[in-house]
């Protein structure tokens, strides 16, 4: 099925999407508005609406005419419009996995800075779940294409593994990954804007480079996890969707030994890592509010997109003194070189507040040492989150940038 828009002309649909309240979407909205009922839905999300001056906003209205999707337009009556509009105006853009990682991070400094409260989060994040069902409306997870789309990929493996017969039987993972990519372009160009690819383009929840390949194109690569393999690697080209052939069904089962080592093996190494770190620094403490020890000391940081979230709540040090770095100011940062304070640099028994910075004082958080577990406590959650991904991916790797000589 392909998606085309259309622009909603109907002035009851329209009048009655532009006067619909935040109560007023409920289930039975929302399945009578986007449901296909006798072959037929009233609209779609991704058709297209006019909305005129006045009509969008509760203190303040939008000035100008814009156009936006029906569906954008339902999610920022729901969740924007009457509580969060200070915050986010309206967000004219598709909502993806990354559009509501940017949001929670963007509301989550708004309540550390006061500016919403604890209520208007929780409002929040009760409407990200009671969304959740609409998804069978709003996002398919299957369609016919999809369905049979191995028929078509198929016909373009099987070129590809007699072009790289040998490659491919000699377990060369970089070859195989090349194929891989191949096939993942192909089989995303022949589905084109079904919308059955929406969960994995969408970033929210399936993935490409896994649930995808694996379910609809083929495995790739399998590590042999006997450490006295004549060779490291053999290449899988079953996928779930035609089913597991009979020759490669042990390399299947050797792919399942990454994971539950990776969440074994190294999550009992993580674990001991947090403990060693929760022991070594328990007696690590703040001092009080406002308290500065004077050091001259500081670390150069360039501050990008990436890792300015890192450094939140630190301190900037300028030629008129001490700037805490927040989501006010951070975009007058980013992309350039700053002096920051740091806990490490200060010259106190107790770390004061201009080194350890504003964030643990939000929380009212006085022995800080303990909070240093997180360090290894993220290589420990790598390590489970590998437990649901056993595809083999190769890195090429500058050798003379990684060791700092260019």
């Amino acid at each position: 099925m392909e998606r085309k828009s259309i622009t909603i002309q109907d002035k009851v649909l329209i009048n009655e999407l532009y006067n619909v309240k935040e109560s007023d979407i409920t289930s039975s909205f929302i399945y009578g508005l986007f449901g296909e009922y006798d072959g037929k839905a009233k609209c779609n999300p991704y058709d297209i609406i006019s909305i005129e001056p006045g009509i969008y906003g509760t203190s303040k209205k939008n000035k100008n005419r814009f156009t936006t999707t029906v569906g954008i337009w339902i999610f920022n009556k729901w969740f924007i419009e009457s509580e969060l509009f200070d915050i986010f105006g309206y967000i004219n853009e598709n909502l993806t996995g990354n559009t509501l990682n940017n949001m929670n991070q963007t509301l989550s400094y708004a309540l550390m800075e006061d500016r919403i409260d604890v209520e208007v989060m929780k409002r929040y994040l009760m409407k990200t779940q009671l969304v959740m069902p609409y998804v069978s409306i709003l996002s398919p997870n299957h369609s016919e294409k999809i369905l049979t789309c191995t028929k078509a990929i198929n016909k373009k493996k099987a070129q590809l593994i007699k072009q790289y017969k040998e490659e491919l039987e000699s377990g060369d993972a970089h070859v195989i990954e090349q194929v891989e990519k191949e096939l993942l372009d192909f089989a995303i160009d022949y589905i084109g804007e079904d919308p059955s690819m929406d969960t994995f383009l969408s970033n929210a929840r399936g993935s490409i480079g896994n649930n995808f390949k694996n379910m609809y194109v083929m495995k790739g690569a399998v590590r042999d996890p006997d450490p006295n393999a004549k060779q490291e690697y053999k290449c899988a080209t079953s996928n779930y969707m035609d089913g597991i052939s009979s020759d490669e069904y042990s390399l299947y089962c050797n792919s399942a030994a990454a994971g539950p080592y990776s969440r074994g093996h190294k999550t009992e190494y993580g674990g001991y890592m947090e403990n060693l770190f929760a022991m070594a620094y328990q007696d690590v403490y703040l001092d009080g509010k406002g308290t500065d020890c004077g050091t001259t000391r500081t670390k150069t940081v360039e501050l990008t997109s990436k890792n300015v979230n890192n450094y939140m709540y630190n301190f900037i040090v300028n030629q008129s003194g001490l700037v805490e770095l927040n989501s006010q100011n951070m975009n007058k940062y980013i992309g350039k070189k700053v002096k920051m304070r740091f806990a490490d640099l200060c010259t106190h028994e107790k770390i004061c507040n201009a080194c350890a910075g504003n964030l643990f004082y939000k929380f009212n958080i006085k022995y800080v040492g303990p909070l240093l577990m997180q360090v290894p406590s993220a290589f420990k959650n790598k390590a489970m989150k590998a437990f649901h991904d056993s595809t083999v991916g190769t890195t090429e790797m500058d050798v003379m940038k990684a060791f700092g000589l260019k």
